[in-house]
């Protein structure tokens, strides 16, 4: 089970896949999200927004959900810039790949 684990984050190292992320604002996440997209629950009109949810960029292939609503904890926060978007803080995975990554302006960035 460790040497699974450790060599599926050895594997992560190598496989952090670049590109352009696209923004998709639905009413309810999909089951299964697409790979480089970030869904986010809720209201566009309103500009009231729930939840998050994006597969891991590293390759591990499991989903990241995202708290949006700012009276619970953690938080994080979406700005979105006409077609440019970014979410802060930074996602930081503590377990399985433990992949520690920002997106910003589209693009992941690892830290």
């Amino acid at each position: 089970m460790l040497v699974e684990k450790l060599f599926n984050w050895f594997l992560c190292l190598f496989n952090k896949k670049k590109g352009e992320y696209k923004l998709v604002i639905v009413p309810e996440l999909p089951q299964e999200p697409k790979n480089k997209v970030l869904y986010i629950e809720g209201k566009e009109e309103l500009n009231d927004y729930w939840y998050a949810l994006l597969k891991c960029p590293c390759g591990c292939n499991e989903n990241i959900m995202l708290n949006l609503i700012d009276d619970a904890n953690p938080c994080w926060f979406v700005f979105i810039d006409g077609s440019n978007f970014s979410i802060s803080p930074s996602i930081w995975r503590t377990k399985n790949c433990r992949s520690h990554f920002f997106l910003k302006n589209r693009q992941i960035v690892w830290a």
